[in-house]
């Protein structure tokens, strides 16, 4: 429990302050988790200003600022970033449409929701629940990894396709698509610069690293000149520090709700424990995929979540859990990486890792100061298209590595031509990992199409179900023997040492791009993400 993680951790507490500082590795692992996750977190506080006219830019980068520095300090696995997610906007925007139907307040409710979550994350962790994450298995994460392409593709392509249904002419339409689709191909383009064989490795790693960030600046840029300056739909941000519609910060009107409109907050307060269950346990995980020295502290890092929210709650902002695929990419950019060979395929293999919590806690505080002048006013300048753009990088950067998405790849692909990596492709009949591919993609498809419909606020509950069916109705219909091989059980690395002495040896460095847990050969050659490596 708790107790446990504690003891395990303790005794690193203070290396968490001391390794790698002022490192060329730590410093770059900051500005580029900083710009990975600012740009998402702007583009989910646009639709929820929309949608609820409540929260805005501010409150979203408040709220990953204050979570990312909380949970940076007292997490048990600082290397989880946490922020606010595309599943916790659609859930916020679904508790608001919930208000607007009953004719309650949305801010007391929703922060009545937060307070019934945070109280039910401490007891999960007190009681030693998060064991039981053990049962998410590679089906429920490669599932919900492509789900999360899906929802960043969609948001992507559905903000491009917004501007031909508005009152612009035509050349301003084709304007911002060409912004949106500048943005996502030039950051995939700079994104493999470190495959290139052109200027020296520091280069290509440099602009490899910064890819969307640098995709963002030239687009930006090119939105300023000739005509284009005057035509652009720019990030609409505050001129000040403040609350979207100028309210306290404090929900100080929390007993202004009825009694049963307060007591129906338990519902929304415990959907979001669901999602968290899930959502942040599995970015836990992948965050933890690499040989780490320092071990894992699931229950005391769910615990220090539901102080996160808690704050948030209180006032008023959206919850926060870890990110994907952020999470990882943060774990990945600490890492140092040497060739090698793995199932004879080339893979990068993890010498060591920077296990510490500051880079965590300044990207986070890096978010917060985006927040006051002047920043405010430098996030003015950037397109909106540019965002949509980055959503669908990030889209289609995640499905390189991701299982399911091979298997569909492998499943529309002409029989002769199907080759594949994976060693279930070798040991298990096609016929079988087709049928089993269908039933992940239509699992993708329905709890995508809850999200759409007025039941989208229970979306967690099918998230959730997934651990079921692969638990309880996948072994009816599979082989034992050839579900093992295509869905093998989660180690969680829990037998870790608790003295600062043990540390594990360099294994294959896995995709955190692909958000999925990687199998037994995990080739590098698919990884297009940006990565930060060992300068010198």
């Amino acid at each position: 429990g708790i107790a446990a993680d504690f003891r395990r951790r303790r005794p690193w507490y203070w290396s968490d302050f001391t390794e790698g500082l002022g490192n060329a590795k730590t410093t770059a692992s900051i500005v580029y988790m900083f710009f990975t996750s600012i740009a998402p977190a702007i583009t989910f506080a646009e639709l929820l200003e929309d949608e609820t006219e409540a929260i805005g830019v501010v409150e979203v980068c408040l709220s990953s600022c204050l979570s990312g520095m909380i949970f940076s300090l007292f997490a048990g696995q600082p290397l989880c970033i946490v922020g606010v997610t595309g599943p916790v906007s659609i859930l916020t925007i679904s508790i608001f449409g919930l208000s607007k139907q009953l004719g309650i307040r949305f801010l007391p409710f929703y922060a009545w929701s937060q307070i019934f979550a945070a109280l039910m994350h401490m007891a999960i962790a007190a009681l030693g629940l998060c064991e039981y994450i053990k049962y998410i298995t590679n089906f429920s994460c490669h599932t919900f990894g492509l789900l999360i392409a899906l929802i960043y593709l969609v948001t992507g392509a559905r903000g491009v396709a917004a501007y031909f249904f508005r009152d612009l002419n035509f050349g301003e339409q084709l304007g911002h698509l060409v912004i949106a689709l500048g943005t996502a191909g030039c950051s995939m383009f700079l994104a493999r610069a470190h495959r290139w064989t052109i200027l020296n490795r520091f280069a290509r790693q440099l602009i490899s690293d910064y890819a969307p960030t640098a995709s963002i600046l030239v687009w930006t840029v090119i939105s300023k000149l000739g005509k284009f300056e005057h035509n652009v739909d720019r990030l609409s941000v505050p001129s000040t520090f403040r609350t979207v519609n100028g309210r306290a910060w404090f929900a100080s009107n929390l007993f202004e709700l009825p009694p049963w409109a307060i007591a129906l907050a338990l519902v929304p307060g415990a959907i979001i424990t669901v999602l968290f269950i899930f959502d942040h346990n599995v970015s836990s995980i992948l965050a933890q995929q690499f040989p780490l020295r320092k071990g894992s502290a699931y229950h005391l890092d769910f615990f220090v979540l539901g102080g996160c929210i808690l704050t948030t709650g209180l006032l008023g902002i959206p919850p926060c859990n870890g990110l994907i695929p952020q999470a990882p990419l943060h774990t990945k950019s600490l890492c140092v990486f040497k060739k090698g060979v793995s199932n004879g395929v080339e893979v990068e293999v993890v010498e060591r890792c920077y296990e510490q919590r500051y880079t965590n806690f300044f990207q986070a505080l890096l978010t917060g100061v985006v927040c006051f002048k002047p920043f405010l006013a430098v996030l003015g300048f950037v397109p909106r298209a540019c965002l949509h753009g980055l959503f669908i990088f990030m889209a289609l950067s995640s499905l390189p590595g991701n299982e399911l998405w091979d298997r569909f790849v492998l499943l529309v692909s002409e029989p002769a031509l199907r080759v594949s990596r994976h060693d279930f492709f070798k040991l298990v009949d096609f016929s079988t990992i087709a049928k089993f591919t269908r039933y992940q993609l239509v699992a993708v498809v329905v709890i995508y199409g809850v999200t759409l419909t007025p039941l989208s606020m229970t979306f967690p509950l099918f998230i959730a179900a997934l651990v079921y069916v692969r638990t309880n109705l996948l072994p009816k219909r599979f082989h034992l023997a050839d579900l093992l091989v295509l869905d093998p059980l989660i180690d969680l690395g829990d037998e870790v040492a608790a003295s600062p002495t043990v540390a594990k040896p360099p294994v294959a460095a896995p995709d955190p791009e692909a958000a999925l847990v990687p199998t037994r050969d995990i080739a590098d050659e698919t990884d297009d993400a940006p990565i930060v490596t060992q300068v010198g």
